[in-house]
């Protein structure tokens, strides 16, 4: 009887759907195993800049300088998705590091280290080394100066005030390094030109006698600069112009200035090409006595006052007689 089944079309026919089922699981298994791998064997890369780099010291005691950072990482592997989320921040798995908890005082080279880079993938990272100075942790107080370098200031303009909202600070450094500190500084951005007063955040840097900046934690690390600049000035009479028309009941319009000068700032190039400053006023539609505010505009320039008082006093045909 088990010989006449084994030997019928249903067995066959049984045994070749379950031998195709086995087939296609392993052909599906195999090709989810081989998902994102190059068959070729082709070798994927990526570069990744300004990798963060994590420093590893007792910052209770120390005081490290002389590092970036950050450094950049080159991987190379076969499969291409982890070569992907590598360079993704936010599915990557490595991370740099430099470890100075070994490390006492002085100056060492020492290696910048990948971890956790997985399986079958391959990294440089540039730069290998850092030069690395470690010293004591120390603090102390330092007065804030305010700092403005001449060529941020056009010609002629100087500066009439500054003032910081922070005047002492606290610095921590090494023990060596803050005795280098001669300042610390809290200059105007080198992007600004005082054509106006300015008022803004800016960052404090500790420097030594020579301007270069020395390595050092500053507390708070950023305070508010304000810079009122004195202008190039001259005085310049003021000329009315009329425009619109006339009443027909009117014969004239008298006209009176209450500020006949006024004062221009600016760069001494634009004040040389103004010698007077207009107010325009319109005669439309004025009867009676009236006191109008006209404001005052010139080019490159500010104008004290910007607006003058112009009093309009119409005059009838017949008071004309």
């Amino acid at each position: 009887m088990a010989n006449k089944f084994f030997n019928s079309k249903v067995f066959y026919i049984l045994a070749s759907v379950f031998f195709a089922i086995v087939l296609f699981f392993n052909a599906n298994a195999t090709s989810i195993r081989n998902q994102g791998t190059n068959q070729s064997g082709e070798v994927y890369t990526a570069t990744i800049n300004n990798a963060p780099i994590e420093i590893k010291y007792n910052s209770d005691k120390y005081f490290v300088s002389g590092y970036s950072s950050t450094a950049t990482v080159h991987l190379s592997g076969y499969n291409r998705l982890t070569i992907n989320n590598e360079e993704n921040t936010d599915t990557r798995n490595f991370f740099l590091t430099i470890d100075l908890t070994k490390y006492k005082t002085g100056k060492f080279d020492v290696p910048v280290r990948i971890e956790q880079l997985p399986g079958g993938v391959s990294a440089t990272i540039s730069p290998k080394t850092m030069n690395i100075t470690v010293e004591k942790r120390v603090s102390d107080e330092f007065e804030v100066k305010p700092k403005v370098e001449a060529t941020q200031l056009p010609t002629g303009f100087s500066i009439d005030n500054l003032e910081v909202t922070d005047t002492k600070v606290k610095v921590i450094a090494g023990e060596e390094s803050i005795k280098n500190i001669a300042a610390i500084e809290a200059a105007l951005p080198s992007d600004v030109n005082l054509t106006e007063n300015y008022a803004g955040t800016v960052t404090l840097h500790a420097v030594d006698s020579e301007g270069k900046i020395v390595p050092a934690q500053i507390e708070p690390a950023t305070t508010h600069l304000k810079a009122t600049v004195k202008k190039p000035s001259k005085k310049v009479p003021v000329k009315l112009t009329t425009t619109g028309t006339l009443d027909s009941s009117l014969s004239e319009m008298k006209t009176k200035l209450a500020d006949k000068e006024v004062t221009i700032y600016g760069e001494q190039s634009s004040l040389e090409a103004i010698d007077s400053v207009t107010a325009s006023v319109s005669l439309t539609g004025i009867t009676k006595q009236t006191k109008i505010k006209v404001p005052l505009t010139a080019s490159g320039v500010s104008i004290d006052p910007d607006e003058v008082q112009v009093t309009l006093t119409p005059v009838k045909k017949s008071d004309s007689k």
